[in-house]
């Protein structure tokens, strides 16, 4: 009996596999639909992060304006300015700034507080009064994470005496007068609340201040919990991952946006650019977040991959509270995260999210 011709056989080969794999493939997509996957995790779960820029649900109370009218008072500026793109960032719309040294003992501050004095690299959160029981959440999730160097910018003299008090008071300085563009309100804000974009904004001025002292910026906001002692060894290796990286970001959403919550900025002319500029437009227009700014201005950045001076954390390992409290997401894929972020909740939903989730530590 003659042997089946080889053209016919391959045929048949390549129709077997492709017939395995389709089986394959509707195995998998029917594990999907069944929830035995990934148990409840639908893709309204990646739409819900999608939809806003913001880290809150809307605050019933909220008198701050929505997305569309910030973005619309954003176009007011945008159009007649270039936002970063490199070739039309001129002298005319950026130039570099002249800031005194501040006074000693901010300079004592800070440099008593690097992590690492070669890189002088400081961690820093910019936060009042009201904020002091997630302070000494996020210090104590720094301690569990042997995290002993750290400098909360206080917004006003009341933390700074509750922190010296609590014998925290190495780790803390009132902002100077000369860095404030207004006054800052020292009860808890609530996300959206007539207080909360000045003290987002207050954020960035002291960001600004400490890359003009030549200073590596490791921002946190103190609704983060950390939870790995790896955490900054891993910052830093994105950091330094490929030449010209700047800054690295905590995504807001899945990689359509960045939080302003926790990001690393080394000092270069680039980092100075983006946040002057958010600076920039957040004076002239004080309504809008500092979150929606930094977006925007990020936006008309180099992009690619290769050359981009950004860099996205792993939401994975840096989950934001959408991700980690409501999609349980890092937890189903097996992730043990890096710290979590207690944002998507509003008021007292932050902390008693922390609390269902064994991350609140001040009862301890």
């Amino acid at each position: 009996m003659e042997r089946p011709n080889k053209k016919l056989q391959t045929v048949l080969l390549l129709l077997i596999f492709a017939f395995v794999g389709f089986v394959a493939y509707m195995n998998f997509s029917s594990s999907l639909g069944n929830g035995s996957y990934l148990e409840k995790f639908t893709a309204d779960h990646v739409e819900a992060t999608i939809d806003t820029t913001e880290s809150s649900p809307e605050a019933s109370s909220a008198t701050y304006p929505p997305a569309s009218e910030q973005d619309a008072d954003l176009e007011k500026i945008l159009p007649n300015e270039a936002t970063f793109k490199d070739e039309m960032y001129g002298d005319l719309v950026w130039q570099a700034k002249a800031y005194a040294q501040p006074a000693q003992n901010v300079l004592d501050a800070i440099e008593n507080n690097y992590i690492e004095p070669s890189e002088k690299t400081l961690l820093i959160a910019v936060v009042n009064h009201g904020m002091m029981e997630y302070i000494l959440n996020w210090i104590e999730s720094l301690r569990r994470s042997e995290i002993t160097k750290y400098l909360v910018f206080a917004i006003d003299q009341d933390l700074v005496d509750a922190m010296t008090e609590a014998g925290l008071g190495d780790h803390v300085v009132l902002i100077p007068d000369d860095w404030r563009h207004v006054q800052l309100s020292g009860d808890f804000a609530k996300w959206k609340s007539n207080d909360y974009t000045p003290i987002t904004h207050a954020k960035s001025l002291i960001v600004e201040r400490l890359l003009y002292l030549d200073v590596t910026v490791w921002f946190s906001d103190v609704d983060i919990v950390f939870t790995s002692p790896h955490i900054y060894t891993h910052l830093m290796w994105n950091l330094k991952s490929r030449v010209h990286v700047d800054m690295v970001f905590s995504q807001e959403t899945v990689q359509t946006s960045i939080n302003s919550g926790f990001y690393i900025m080394r000092p270069t002319e680039t980092s100075k650019r983006v946040i002057g500029r958010t600076i920039d437009i957040q004076d002239r227009i004080p309504k809008l977040t500092q979150q929606r700014v930094m977006n925007r201005v990020l936006g008309g950045m180099n992009q690619d991959y290769r050359q981009s001076p950004m860099i996205l954390l792993d939401e994975m390992l840096f989950p934001n509270g959408h991700f980690y409290f409501d999609a349980h997401l890092p937890t189903k894929l097996g992730f043990e995260p890096m710290m979590v972020h207690a944002n998507y909740r509003v008021g007292d939903k932050k902390k008693e999210a922390l609390q269902e989730y064994g991350l609140w530590y001040l009862n301890e």
